[in-house]
């Protein structure tokens, strides 16, 4: 069973163990330099919304936040990754729910926005299929000079509604 609560100091070295090269690292936190330590997402902590991490029993194994926040107009999800040992088991899309449910219930937010890369196949499906959709693509060369594109992705309020509301009703 999964359950999620907020950051605590003690869960920052597990998350540091999250990325398993500059590539994955990359993904999760594009600033960062590999490898990642507790400083550095300490760090980052001080522009971030909403630190949430996700648990397995008292492991943790998911963690994201809102990377930037407009309050009561947007807000982008970032550093969403997840523990190597916990991938493909739901992990990711637990700790979507949890945040578009905290942008769109909790903060009564108008839109959730993301950003992703072109490389992380997996995480394009995903997104695709919770609802996102991409509004905007640039490019951006990574730190070993590869060319890569960044989507940015958008999901807005009516369409997280329309999913809870089918969810729910399947639910019962």
């Amino acid at each position: 069973m999964l359950t999620h609560r907020a950051l605590a100091d003690a869960d920052i070295p597990h998350i540091c163990g999250f990325p398993r090269d500059r590539l994955e690292l990359y993904y999760l936190f594009p600033r960062a330099n590999w490898p990642l330590t507790p400083e550095q997402i300490r760090e980052s902590l001080d522009i971030r919304r909403d630190p949430t991490v996700i648990l397995r029993g008292d492991t943790v194994v998911g963690y994201a936040n809102f990377a930037t926040f407009d309050e009561g107009l947007s807000a982008s999800l970032g550093n969403v990754s997840v523990a190597p040992s916990a991938r493909g088991t739901g992990v990711a899309k637990h700790i979507l729910h949890v945040m578009m449910d905290r942008a769109f219930a909790h903060h009564r937010l108008p839109e959730l926005v993301l950003r992703c890369f072109n490389t992380n196949t997996p995480a394009l499906v995903l997104y695709g299929k919770l609802g996102f959709v991409p509004v905007a693509i640039e490019e951006r060369t990574t730190p070993w000079g590869e060319r890569i594109g960044l989507f940015t992705l958008r999901m807005d309020r009516a369409v997280w509604e329309g999913r809870h509301r089918e969810a729910t009703r399947a639910a019962a």
